[in-house]
């Protein structure tokens, strides 16, 4: 049930993606052929691409999309991977925990000022609160990861 969350979240990122790529085209062409340029475009570009990284984040953890590095697989036995992937999910989680915690208490201070983009006044507050949210996810995510490395289950 979690992970079809995970990936409803992703699949809306891939729609954040594909309204994006129509933004860049009809700004294009009202920019060159027109010769009227979409003056929000470039706000709304910033925007979509928080929502883009951070609702496909979890998803891409959960299902192992992240790029790693082996650097200790050929010198460490089985039992030590499995504590040293043990260690890296647990401290990816506190790191996001973190991450959480002050984009949180910046989304909070910047809807209390009032924050929004120059041209078309959106506020900042929502998208920093979907970053927020789904740092949390990701945190979530490594520590189910953490448990499952720790019980010999990895993913």
């Amino acid at each position: 049930m979690f992970e079809r969350f995970l990936r409803a979240l992703a699949l809306g990122a891939g729609a954040v993606l594909l309204a994006l790529m129509g933004l860049v085209l009809f700004d294009v062409l009202m920019r060159y052929v027109l010769r009227l340029p979409f003056l929000g475009a470039y706000e709304l570009t910033e925007l979509a691409m928080v929502l883009i990284v951070f609702l496909g984040l979890a998803y891409t953890g959960a299902t192992g999309g992240h790029v790693t590095v082996d650097v200790f697989a050929a010198l460490l036995e089985r039992p030590g991977l499995r504590w040293i992937a043990v260690a890296v999910n647990l401290a990816g989680a506190a790191l996001l925990g973190v991450i959480t915690w002050r984009t949180l208490l910046h989304a909070l201070e910047s809807g209390a000022r009032g924050e929004a983009t120059n041209m078309m006044r959106i506020p900042h507050q929502p998208f920093e609160l979907v970053a927020a949210a789904c740092a949390a996810l990701f945190a979530v995510v490594l520590l189910a990861q953490a448990w499952r490395a720790a019980r010999g289950r990895a993913r």
